[in-house]
């Protein structure tokens, strides 16, 4: 789907191969679900703020309960969307992440 709209998707399915990638290149955005099959995603999170790394992370969950989400937050997450989500909001959201991160100000239609 992100790849149909025009966007580099790099995937990873286990937490560890997550922080390998992001520790080893330089990403404009993560998506990251919160259940991943070897570590929660608020841990990979956490590891990831912990290296002072600044990269936008938008979380992607099925948890939609305020704990969750304060703790995202808490941990330094940028956004959190629940599933299910509509496609074109999740774009729209990746899109506004990154474009504030490159200092772009979309024009008012």
């Amino acid at each position: 789907m992100l790849a149909r709209a025009g966007m580099d998707v790099y995937h990873a399915d286990e937490g560890e191969v997550g922080l390998t990638l992001i520790r080893t290149y330089n990403y404009d955005l993560i998506l990251l679900d919160l259940y991943l099959p070897d570590m929660s995603g608020h841990k990979v999170l956490r590891q990831i703020r912990l290296t002072g790394m600044s990269t936008p992370v938008l979380i992607l969950s099925g948890d939609d309960s305020t704990e969750s989400k304060l703790k995202a937050f808490g941990f330094g997450a940028d956004d959190y969307l629940t599933k299910p989500f509509h496609r074109e909001e999740l774009i729209a959201r990746i899109r506004a992440i990154v474009q504030r991160l490159q200092g772009i100000t979309p024009g008012i239609p």
